[in-house]
């Protein structure tokens, strides 16, 4: 049991502090107001961060409420389609901003009722051994609905969400640097070594940087992911696939987070989708290396740093013979013709990322 709620829920319990009591009898609330009551609670995100400590705690009681004969081998989880910052949202506006519920176990529960599960099925010498069971979680819409939210409890969820996160999945501002005038039409990188040619897409491309990705942004603005993985399609099979087309793909099938950007669970599923193999590999350094030098690609969530002030998906293409990584990133032409120092990425990589990141080998 927690000794105070702060400790562990440091940032919702600062932020809910400052809301005002009738939040839920006022038919609106200023934009103004939201960024003023959310100051504090950006600054104390590493305190929340700390409920990552909890997930194995709400995994393991998913598990003990599953049917007993359901048989598995072993357990996978797929967790991160509700990030940190919906959970932030999801979690206050549920306890109707009262301090006094949140404690470790609601905080548990809330986790425990985000999660959905599935048997996958494991083959050895092309027979079934019998099934893994994967634990994934839902969306945030998925979630708000599981727990009766009505539309203004979703619409301030959302707000908070938004306004905490800071545009976390969005590429950073300044980005397009020296390719604001530039022709970025039929661009590829000539591959060094082991590395292969690559195709390069600006998410900032006239072509398409200006179209809607989902209900709250455009391409420009949120589309890193998307076309990340277009770069990495359209490089490794024999179609040319866009920004646009993997953005479509990701709003239908639900990987397109509103007022962030896109689910880490892009990658791997998007992959998966175009044909294309793909795993994630944590934050291992060796095998890092070891796929840029067999000549693969790296598509890498970076957090703020030389990449981001917030979070952004950008594609590692290849490494020098001086271990210098080069990167394919979408929204800066000008970092896609530099060298990098790969402590770089492995010390601004997301390390609270999901569904295999921040590293995800493509090829």
């Amino acid at each position: 049991m927690l000794v105070a709620s702060a400790v562990l829920f440091g940032l919702p319990l600062l932020f809910l502090t400052g809301l005002p009591c009738n939040l839920f009898d006022a038919p609106s609330v200023k934009s103004a107001d939201i960024q003023e009551m959310t100051a504090q609670a950006q600054n104390l995100n590493a305190s929340w961060k700390r409920q990552r400590s909890l997930e194995q705690q709400a995994v393991d009681l998913f598990v003990s409420l599953l049917p007993e004969n359901i048989g598995f081998l072993s357990i996978e989880t797929r967790l991160g389609n509700t990030n940190d910052y919906w959970q932030v949202a999801i979690t206050s506006v549920l306890n109707e901003q009262n301090v006094a519920l949140l404690n470790e176990d609601k905080i548990v529960q809330t986790m425990k009722d985000k999660m959905q599960y599935k048997l996958d099925p494991k083959y050895k010498d092309g027979k079934l051994v019998g099934y893994i069971l994967v634990i994934y979680d839902m969306t945030p819409d998925e979630l708000m609905d599981k727990l009766g939210f009505d539309d203004q409890q979703k619409t301030w969820a959302g707000l908070i969400a938004d306004t905490i996160s800071d545009s976390d999945y969005s590429a950073p501002v300044g980005s397009t640097d020296n390719s604001v005038n530039t022709d970025l039409s039929d661009i590829v990188f000539t591959g060094r070594g082991n590395s292969k040619d690559v195709v390069y897409f600006s998410q900032y491309d006239s072509r398409w940087g200006g179209l809607m990705y989902g209900k709250t942004n455009t391409i420009a603005g949120a589309g890193c992911g998307p076309s990340s993985l277009a770069i990495c399609i359209s490089t490794l099979t024999n179609k040319t696939v866009t920004p646009p087309e993997v953005c479509t793909w990701s709003v239908k099938t639900g990987h397109r987070c509103e007022g962030s950007g896109s689910y880490h669970s892009l990658i791997p599923d998007g992959a998966a989708h175009w044909g294309v193999p793909c795993r994630g590999i944590g934050q291992s350094k060796k095998q890092l290396v070891q796929a840029l030098q067999d000549g693969k690609l790296v598509i890498a969530i970076m957090s703020r740093g030389h990449f981001t002030r917030g979070g952004h998906f950008i594609v590692l293409r290849g490494i020098t013979s001086q271990g210098k990584i080069l990167v394919a990133d979408c929204a800066s032409y000008e970092r896609s013709q530099k060298e990098w120092e790969i402590n770089i990425f492995l010390n601004e990589c997301n390390k609270g990322s999901a569904a295999g990141g921040p590293f995800w080998v493509l090829g």
